[in-house]
């Protein structure tokens, strides 16, 4: 029973990470049972209760299981509501052993088997936790199908002599070691690991007051260990194959727009702006995203154009709710972003026109632009090499990258801007720029995008 699930337990992880658990659809779901995002696997150890199994998703929330159920044979099966999921990490806690186990994707009233608390997929989270720690990164910036690449990558080192496979062994030898009836209120292994940017461990996946109380040998050289130095060097030998985030991609660009909607924010004279110029405000209204592929761009794409609206207003939404590039819910800074191709001539730019509405789906310009006849103007140039190409803009304002009738108090300001224009000394108005957050007279910081990556690919090395 334990093979074959464990069989299909690395057949179902396999397609997870590149998104076609969907293939296993609604397994085993009855018309009248409730919509649920459906996962399984098995304990190598008994002794789990129910209470003691937490899933949390990619931003380090709580998904709380509406219906779980632990099997006589050591299987389990956990109900989520139904949603589409990304690196969830089933965690299940055993007296003073805590074990957890990464789930790249879930779709809605899907099911992903084989999510075991083993020794390999304990294994191989906490070499990706240390390694997201040491790179600063979060399992919410990564992507599902990047991922898989790097799940491939361990899974294949488990199994030949090396630091992955090293670190498995340490692993498998200190797991029979938990004490089911413990009841500490921590975990004494396995702990997430924190590593500095210096690889330096500053948290151990092992307490060090355990193993100084229970000194045995997990390197399996015949020398008693006391003292956690043995696994964290292990740990970071491996971590440092791995690159969970990806590679940057550098035949397509990530370019975000986010703008401040808030009463007070300040134009780019450092003057108050009335959101409500042109804009007519009334309930029902959210933001919405206008761009277009601009006429002065050497790079004529038509399915950019439409992907960005292709200037037809109130059509592409933003988001303010914590989603899709958003960074803070309910801020009324509202965010979108979009995947377009590099050229690989950097002489030939993206040149992006755009502008905001406040509006209703589909509703006309009037009424809902930002200011009526004139766009802003963007070239999509990395400038900092974030792989980002970020945009913060404040609504209505007309002293900022506005191409005709620019307000800007720069006595170099002619009325309009062009692709080179550059007022304040801050670079070029229609690229990205340091984002002015105090004083309109100065070019303060880079601002990079925290809750979504740039694009990657899939590394195929270290």
């Amino acid at each position: 029973m334990r093979k074959n699930l464990m069989l299909l337990g690395f057949l179902a992880f396999s397609v997870a990470g590149c998104g076609l658990e969907n293939l296993l659809g609604t397994l085993g779901r009855s018309p009248d049972a409730r919509p649920a995002s459906t996962l399984q696997g098995w304990f190598p150890w008994a002794g789990v209760k129910t209470t003691s199994m937490v899933v949390t998703d990619g931003g380090g929330n709580t998904v709380v299981p509406f219906d779980t159920v632990i099997g006589a044979d050591d299987s389990y099966t956990l109900k989520l509501p139904s949603s589409k999921y990304q690196f969830l990490r089933v965690q299940a806690r055993l007296g003073d052993m805590e074990t957890r186990t990464i789930v790249p994707s879930i779709g809605e009233e899907s099911l992903v088997t084989g999510v075991d608390t083993d020794d390999r997929n304990v294994t191989e989270t906490i070499i990706v936790e240390a390694r997201l720690a040491h790179d600063g990164q979060t399992f919410q910036l990564l992507s599902p199908e990047v991922y898989q690449g790097t799940r491939t990558l361990i899974r294949a080192a488990f199994d030949v002599p090396g630091p992955t496979q090293d670190l498995l062994n340490m692993v498998g030898r200190i797991m029979p070691k938990a004490d089911p009836l413990s009841a500490t209120a921590d975990p004494f292994f396995f702990r997430v690991p924190e590593v500095g940017s210096d690889w330096t461990v500053k948290s151990s996946p092992l307490d060090s007051g355990w193993i100084a109380r229970n000194p045995f040998d997990y390197v399996g050289n015949g020398v008693v260990q006391t003292d956690t130095l043995a696994l964290d060097a292990a740990l970071v030998a491996a971590a440092k194959l791995y690159q969970p985030a990806g590679c940057i991609d550098r035949t397509r660009m990530r370019v975000v727009f986010s703008v401040d909607f808030n009463q007070g924010a300040l134009n780019g004279n450092g003057g108050s702006i009335d959101r409500f110029k042109w804009a007519k405000d009334k309930p029902g209204k959210q933001m919405f995203f206008v761009g277009w592929v601009h006429k002065d761009s050497p790079v004529q794409d038509s399915k950019v154009n439409s992907d960005l609206g292709a200037s037809t207003p109130n059509i592409v939404k933003m988001y303010d709710d914590g989603t899709n590039g958003d960074e803070v819910a309910g801020d009324n800074i509202w965010t979108v972003y979009f995947d377009v191709p590099l050229d690989p001539n950097p002489a030939n730019v993206l040149r992006i026109g755009y502008k905001y509405t406040w509006g209703t789906r589909g509703a006309a310009w009037t009424g809902s632009e930002e200011w009526p006849g004139n766009s802003r103007i963007i070239e999509v140039v990395d400038v900092n090499g974030d792989g980002f190409v970020n945009r913060r803009d404040v609504f209505g304002d007309e002293a900022t990258n506005k191409d005709n009738s620019n307000l800007s108090l720069s006595p170099r300001n002619t009325g309009s801007i062009t692709w080179t224009t550059d007022l304040r000394g801050c670079g070029p108005e229609a690229r990205e720029q340091k984002t002015t957050l105090h004083n309109a007279a100065t070019c303060e910081q880079w601002l990079t995008p925290k809750s979504i990556g740039p694009i990657t690919g899939a590394c195929t090395g270290t």
